[in-house]
């Protein structure tokens, strides 16, 4: 699989950080990207992507700094997975899938990608307007098969999608030989085709480990806040964790004005620290373990 890591990003829009010192490594088994809206994690993955450059900071491929490689090598094996509206409005299903054949001339025809993302042949003719959501989906997972990645850089790429449309798009990507980084804030998504997360929140990453002991036993209370927030069937309303409609603090831990369990040492900033075999920004996750 590519190597892909992140080493001490931080990245900005003119004046304004959106992420802030991240460090992390795409490995094997799928890398979840999990937050709300604004946390980063598409920022992040711009970076990854090489469309974005940091301030400070490097994304590595391989043993070069990205900014220095061969970006035609690079797109042949990093390929961006984004949501269905992503595709051409102006152009069929053939063209837009075509446009990776010609970088990998062994990839194979039109018809066997869409016939591998398990859509007909015959609408290789059709634009995206003449197909359902779910359809161009599976276009755009084509498109980024087509170049015959070694890893994928997934945005949200359910979220569209309706339940039963979901789990099929889910079905195929855990069944692709590839490697997968995932962004996204659904947390059954993650858990479905990623082995190890990272939370972010307001441009940090506040917790990383495996994500099955993310997701069962979060350190963190905004990990917990999302996790707690999900709803269950059969159960009771998702109780409300924390004041989530508060602004970000600007100071100390971002996340302290939303957070049922600051204390006056929160307006200290955390650093990462190792506890119970995953990474934790928080000063009191030892309680959150045992809440």
């Amino acid at each position: 699989m590519t190597s892909l890591r992140a080493e001490r990003v931080t990245i900005g829009y003119g004046r304004t950080l959106v992420v802030h010192d991240v460090s992390l490594d795409i490995v094997e088994g799928g890398v979840g990207l999990i937050g709300e809206s604004g946390s980063g994690k598409t920022t992040l993955a711009r970076a990854f992507l090489g469309l974005l450059r940091p301030i400070s900071g490097n994304i590595w491929y391989g043993e070069q700094d990205l900014k220095n490689a061969d970006m035609r090598a690079f797109r042949r094996e990093v390929q961006p997975v984004f949501q269905a509206e992503s595709l051409d409005p102006r152009m069929r299903v053939s063209t837009s899938i075509q446009e990776g054949l010609s970088l990998n001339p062994a990839g194979g025809s039109v018809a066997e990608l869409l016939t591998q993302v398990g859509l007909d042949p015959e609408q290789a003719s059709r634009k995206p307007h003449q197909l359902s959501g779910g359809q161009r989906q599976r276009v755009v997972i084509a498109r980024a098969l087509a170049v015959n990645p070694s890893l994928l850089i997934l945005d949200e790429p359910t979220s569209a999608l309706d339940v039963t449309v979901q789990a099929r798009i889910l079905d195929l990507l855990a069944g692709l030989d590839t490697g997968r980084l995932l962004i996204t804030h659904n947390l059954a998504v993650v858990d479905r085709l990623c082995r190890t997360s990272h939370v972010m929140f307001a441009g940090r990453v506040v917790e990383s480990g495996p994500t099955e002991q993310i997701l069962q036993s979060p350190a963190h209370p905004y990990t917990r806040a999302l996790r707690d927030a999900v709803p269950r069937l059969g159960g009771e309303p998702p109780a409300a964790s924390g004041k989530t409609e508060a602004r970000q603090a600007a100071t100390g831990c971002s996340f302290r004005l939303r957070c049922p369990l600051a204390v006056p040492e929160c307006e200290r900033a955390p650093e990462p620290r190792e506890l119970e075999g995953r990474r934790v920004a928080c000063h009191r996750a030892e309680d959150v373990l045992v809440s």
